[in-house]
Parts: C-alpha cells; sequence; structure tokens
C-alpha cells in the first residue's frame, strides 16, 4: 500500500476518538510516547496516485471479456470516448472500416454457432427439396406475414435492451455526481470543525464507485480488497477496512458510516441543522443507487417475452430456406438471402442479449475512476480561504501547490491533459 509507505497512518482528534481506535498493541505509555501521525490531505492525495495508476491503472476494464471489449485501438460502449473516438467515429471512411473489419466483427463471432446451424440446415433443406419435391413451388408470402410479427418482438425487445442500457449509464452518471456532491458538502462542512473525521469520510467516499461496481458485475470480494486497504491502511482505519469488507453490500456500508459520523457531529452541535440535511440528503441519492441499479440487475426482460421471441424466431429461419428454394429461387440464391436474414435477425437478438444485462458493457470501470478522482479533487482543489473563514487558516497542506496535490491527475505533464477525465 502506498499508505504504509508514506506514513499516512493517523489517530483522531477531541470528538472523533470514539470512531478512531488503534488496533494496534502498543500499551499507554508507548502510545504517549509515539503518538501516531495524523492523516493529512497530501497522504490521501498519494493513496489516490497510487490506487489510479498501480493498482487500477490499465486503460481498459480487466473484467469485460474480450469478446465484448474487442480489440485495444476499437471503438467500444464499454469505454469512456474521447474527442478522437468521436472524430474517428464520425468519419466518412467508416463505412470501408466496417466492411474491412467484418470479419473481426464481435457481434459474427458470437453469432458463428447459430449461423453455422443456419447454413448447415440450409444445404440440407436445398438438398431434400431438390431429391424429393424438385417440382413443387410454395409462395413467399405465406411466410411474409410470420416475418412482420417478428420484426416486430425483436424491434421491442431491442428497444427495451436499449431503455436498460440507458437507465444504467444515467444511475451511474449520478454516482459520479453524487459522490462529487457528498465530497465537498465534507468538505465545506465537516473539514472546518473536524479535519480527520473528514479525511476518514472522504476516503470512504473515494471507494464507493468500486464497491458499488464489484457489487453490480458479480465479481470476486478480493477485486476491491487492494482498494479498501490502500484508501482505509493500517491501524488508523483497520476497523472501517475489515467492516465494509465483511458486509453483504459494501457499498451500502459506506452510507451507514457517513450517517454515524453525520449523527456523532449533529449530537455534538458541531454542524448546524442544514448542513446535516445537506449532507443526509446526499446520503440518501447514494442508497437510492444502489437500490435503483440493483434493481436492474435482478430483474431481466421477462424470460416468457423473450422465450416466446426465440421460439418464433427458430420457426421462422427453420423454414426460410424452404419458402425462399420453393419459391423459384436457386440454391446459391436461397443459401445467400438465408444467412443475410438470418445474420439479421440473430444479430439483433443478441444485441438486445447483451443489453439487458447493461452492467456487462457500460464502463463502470473508467467511471469508477472518474468518481475517485472527483472526491479527491474536492479536498485537494478547495478554493482560497475566505476571510475569517474557520479551519482553514492553520491547514498544514495550504504551504502545498495544487500540482504536488494532485498528482493523481496523471503522469503527463498537465499542459497535455484534455478533459477528457471529466463527466
Amino acid at each position: 500500500s502506498a499508505s504504509s509507505v508514506d506514513g499516512n497512518i493517523a489517530s483522531s482528534n477531541g470528538s472523533s476518538n470514539a470512531l478512531f481506535v488503534s488496533n494496534g498493541a502498543t500499551t499507554n505509555d508507548e502510545a504517549t510516547n509515539d503518538a501516531a501521525p495524523k492523516d493529512s490531505i497530501l497522504a490521501f492525495s498519494k493513496d489516490i496516485k497510487y490506487v489510479l495508476h498501480e493498482l487500477r491503472g490499465l486503460t481498459s476494464d480487466p473484467s469485460i471479456p474480450s469478446h465484448l471489449m474487442g480489440r485495444s485501438n476499437a471503438l467500444s460502449y464499454s469505454k469512456t470516448w474521447t474527442l478522437e473516438d468521436w472524430e474517428y467515429h464520425n468519419s466518412r471512411k467508416r463505412y470501408f472500416r466496417y466492411l474491412y473489419f467484418f470479419p473481426k466483427s464481435r457481434l459474427v463471432w458470437r453469432i458463428m454457432p447459430q449461423q453455422t446451424a443456419l447454413f448447415i440446415w440450409t444445404c440440407l433443406s436445398i438438398w431434400i427439396e431438390n431429391t424429393f419435391f424438385d417440382n413443387m413451388r410454395i409462395p413467399l408470402a405465406s411466410l411474409g406475414t410470420v416475418s412482420t410479427f417478428l420484426a416486430f418482438l425483436l424491434t421491442l425487445r431491442s428497444n427495451q435492451g436499449l431503455a436498460r442500457l440507458d437507465e444504467a449509464r444515467r444511475l451511474w452518471s449520478k454516482v459520479i455526481l453524487n459522490t462529487r456532491e457528498m465530497a465537498q458538502l465534507i468538505s465545506a462542512f465537516v473539514y472546518p470543525v473536524d479535519k480527520q473525521l473528514a479525511l476518514m469520510l472522504q476516503r470512504h467516499v473515494a471507494v464507493f464507485g468500486w464497491l458499488l461496481k464489484s457489487q453490480l458485475r458479480f465479481t470476486r470480494k478480493e477485486d476491491v480488497v487492494d482498494i479498501v486497504r490502500t484508501m482505509l491502511p493500517s491501524p488508523q482505519y483497520k476497523k472501517d477496512a475489515d467492516y465494509i469488507l465483511s458486509q453483504r453490500q459494501k457499498a451500502a456500508a459506506v452510507v451507514t458510516r457517513i450517517r454515524q459520523v453525520l449523527a456523532h457531529l449533529g449530537k455534538a452541535h458541531r454542524l448546524t441543522t442544514a448542513e446535516e440535511i445537506a449532507i443526509d440528503h446526499t446520503a440518501h441519492a447514494l442508497s437510492e443507487a444502489i437500490t435503483a441499479t440493483g434493481r436492474i440487475r435482478s430483474s431481466p426482460i421477462p424470460t416468457l417475452y423473450t422465450s416466446h421471441s426465440s421460439r418464433l424466431l427458430l420457426f421462422y429461419l427453420f423454414c426460410l430456406p424452404s419458402a425462399l428454394h420453393m419459391s423459384g429461387l436457386n440454391n446459391i440464391v436461397t443459401t445467400l438471402l438465408t444467412m443475410v436474414v438470418g445474420f439479421a435477425m440473430l444479430g439483433l437478438d443478441e444485441i438486445s442479449h447483451l443489453f439487458e444485462q447493461p452492467f456487462r458493457v457500460i464502463p463502470m470501470y473508467d467511471m469508477s475512476k472518474r468518481s475517485m478522482m472527483g472526491v479527491a479533487d474536492c479536498l485537494t482543489c478547495m478554493p482560497p480561504p475566505l476571510e475569517g473563514e474557520v479551519g482553514r487558516v492553520e491547514d498544514e497542506d495550504a504551504g502545498l501547490s495544487q500540482r504536488d496535490l494532485t498528482q493523481y491527475w496523471s503522469t503527463k505533464e498537465m499542459s497535455t491533459i484534455s478533459d477528457n477525465i471529466m463527466e
């Protein structure tokens, strides 16, 4: 952990002693002689940098399968886009690019088993008809009635999948918004009255996005242990880290901790009623995000609708080769048209299934990094103190430049960084 290297292990001051209890084996005399250093904005910033550039320094999400992410340089909804990505996407050369990379298309490879089965059935169907029903002719219009209903069902299901994808993306944008709002409220209201409690809360809020991502993507508990242990290092925050990692809903544990501190400061009359209401309202928004995202994850499109659409699709594709061939088309044209229609309908069905579980494809990895960065900015990029403002004059980090406190932004020169890290 970067925290153990930088020595950012702290103990609480004043009224926050009840919430910060060291787990070390030191005696009272040893604690008196060797007091643990307090937490600081600089130590907090270094931990943020360690997470963003070391623990989670990859540019793409390693938990998304390669068949969804595609090539490293490919455009994907699972990544956050830059201006260059948009220009590349809107280029008039995109049609040639789509044709050139068609054999490497992620969708083509996902429906390849279905397409292979359809091709084999088409060849078998043509052979049977040529052998036993050579002179039989059936109008294609009879199958056209089924295709109308099938197209409607597939379109409706695709729209439902896109609606779930859009809702999930909106909810994650609110996660970024509300974590930043909470961090700003903590910096404005809690930090002036108790710096150690404020730093502790900011560390909790900074890991909220990672905890929610882990919960929504069905990842193992170990996937967030390194982040939690880094942002809540031992011995000062060991109890906090152990508490979060032992919970069933780890993101909800962060909200619980925030409300515990809020009640503690409220009972001590260190926050005004308006300040308590503002913080509690934002905590409610974070809790609501957990519930809303969980609803999407646990509730699919009604399976009866999905199964009915799939059965009708199979029936249509089963009858299509015979209907085309018996309408007078030759073997090659029948096979070609069947494969094209199969690619269109099977591809649309596969896309709707992918978007039905939106948390497999939305860029939660990048959004978690942005959420953490936004929380850190609320402490490291605080505006200049007002005249007579309480809690800012004696700040031990006041002598540091913003560049010193924001090294987690990038390892490059700031003049080369765009606003791609914004949400």
